[in-house]
């Protein structure tokens, strides 16, 4: 039994007539009658009288017809509120973010976009980049915005990336450092291992630094897990780090110098990241669609 089977129904005893309801559903006669026969044979008893002129349910009709008009009125429902969804975009999406980017850019996204679809539901996920690949793979995030993403991963697990745009790396000193006093961009070599004020191994920036500073590994003086934290120890005055423009943007307290490198300057790849695979939900397109334009202020270029 289909939906379709049953507005045949309702048609014909509303009608009365074969000839009319035929017209009515815009089907030819022969195939509407094919079409009652299929559900009287499904039911095992006639569902309607063949009169001479027309046609009237029988008693097994009569009750196919009120459960069939509860039925359609509940399916006309569905199909309203699924429309009335569309044009109020309701619905949900959860997505993950690098902790190194969702301070500084979710709060200039998710703005306009809850002003938008007030009625979306929204989840962020922060983790490392190892951690939202694999959250990307298993379905527990629609996508992720990240940054450096190896081709071995991209391609091991079928991953689509789309860059977003390119971050240049700052150094931030002690308001007090000689390179924070100087004219000129700092370079990779005036730079102590032991000076640096790192993240913990995991983190993109990290990898991103050590090729910054052309290192092969740190000094464990001062290790951290948050950005943040890093750049309080720098206001502090207890060594420099390297940290994205975004930021550098953000950060309001007193003691920091961020001073850009020289010529070629450093940077990170910022992308979206999902699987080729997985088709995306509504409301996860329309934030990929506002991601997909973030001013040029934003993005440093």
């Amino acid at each position: 039994m289909e939906l379709r089977q049953l507005e045949y129904f309702v048609a014909i005893a509303k009608e009365g007539s074969l000839t009319t309801a035929a017209k009515v559903c815009r089907i030819a006669q022969p195939s509407l009658s094919q079409q009652l026969r299929a559900l009287e044979e499904e039911f095992g008893e006639p569902l309607m009288h063949r009169k001479p002129r027309g046609v009237e349910p029988t008693a097994a009709g009569k009750i196919l017809l009120e459960h069939a008009e509860r039925l359609l009125d509940e399916a006309r429902r569905l199909r309203e509120r699924f429309e009335q969804r569309r044009e109020s975009h309701e619905g949900r999406v959860i997505f993950g973010v690098i902790p190194t980017l969702a301070p500084y850019l979710l709060p200039k996204i998710l703005r306009p976009f809850r002003d938008a679809y007030p009625k979306v539901e929204v989840q962020v996920r922060e983790a490392l980049t190892n951690g939202l690949i694999q959250q990307v793979v298993d379905g527990s995030i629609e996508f992720a915005i990240l940054s450096d993403v190896l081709d071995q991963d991209r391609k091991k697990w079928s991953l689509h990336v789309k860059e977003l745009f390119r971050e240049p790396l700052l150094l931030a000193l002690p308001t007090g450092h000689s390179l924070a006093r100087s004219v000129r961009g700092p370079r990779p070599d005036q730079l102590s291992s032991e000076d640096l004020i790192h993240l913990k191994d995991g983190h993109c920036l990290t990898d991103r630094t050590l090729k910054v500073c052309r290192l092969t590994r740190f000094d464990q003086k001062l290790e951290c897990d948050q950005l943040e934290t890093a750049l309080a120890m720098v206001a502090a005055g207890m060594g420099i780090a390297v940290v994205p423009e975004l930021a550098a943007r953000s950060h309001s307290k007193t003691g920091v110098t961020f001073k850009r490198f020289g010529n070629p300057v450093p940077e990170r790849t910022v992308s979206i990241m999902r699987r080729r695979s997985s088709d995306l939900s509504k409301p996860a397109k329309e934030l990929l669609n506002l991601l997909q334009h973030i001013p040029a202020e934003w993005s440093g270029a």
